[in-house]
């Protein structure tokens, strides 16, 4: 009958129907919070989370920086080795009287040192107090020693007996560096020359 079709839809849709909460019925269980109404498990996860995901992410980033730097090393490192070994310069091409007239002159020193020359008169002198001190070693025996590393580069040491000094030059990339000058005490000269 139609009266009964109405009361059951009626049911049926009381029965779909939401209700609306009310005090007596269960709500969802509520995060404890503090007296100033901060939640005590909110928060204190989310930084947490935060934290382990940036410590993560840094470790993860740090093993790709460190796989990326060992492969780049790993090519870098023969490359770079080859480039050195094709441009080292001969033993030939170090002047030995040439190189030291330009240190004894002042060429490899910065322009504000106060030992480099200044001026016409003061270069003019410079280069004619080195090539005569230049002469003045060949004359007393200095010595040049070259020494190859592997063939990446050489090392040149001359060895002025005159005025105890030993000069250094690195051959690298077709040319010769000056390196440094060390004086070297007279008793370590005397026991080379019976070496």
């Amino acid at each position: 009958s139609p009266e009964q079709r109405t009361s059951n839809d009626a049911t049926m849709e009381n029965q779909t129907k939401p209700k609306p909460p009310s005090a007596a019925t269960p709500t969802a269980p509520t995060t404890p919070t503090t007296a100033n109404g901060e939640t005590l498990l909110g928060t204190p996860h989310s930084e947490l989370s935060s934290i382990c995901l940036s410590l993560l992410a840094a470790f993860v980033l740090a093993r790709l920086l460190a796989v990326v730097s060992a492969l780049a090393t790993a090519l870098a490192a023969p490359l770079t080795g080859f480039y050195l070994m094709s441009t080292c310069p001969t033993v030939e091409s170090f002047d030995a009287k040439r190189e030291l007239k330009r240190v004894l002159r002042g060429d490899n020193l910065p322009e504000d040192h106060p030992d480099k020359p200044k001026g016409f008169i003061g270069k003019a002198l410079a280069k004619v107090t080195a090539t005569i001190e230049a002469e003045a070693a060949a004359l007393a025996g200095c010595s040049v020693e070259i020494i190859d590393i592997i063939g990446l580069v050489k090392i040149a040491v001359i060895r002025n007996t005159a005025a105890k000094t030993d000069y250094y030059w690195l051959g690298a990339v077709n040319r010769w560096r000056y390196i440094m000058a060390r004086n070297v005490p007279g008793e370590t000269y005397q026991r080379m020359k019976r070496d």
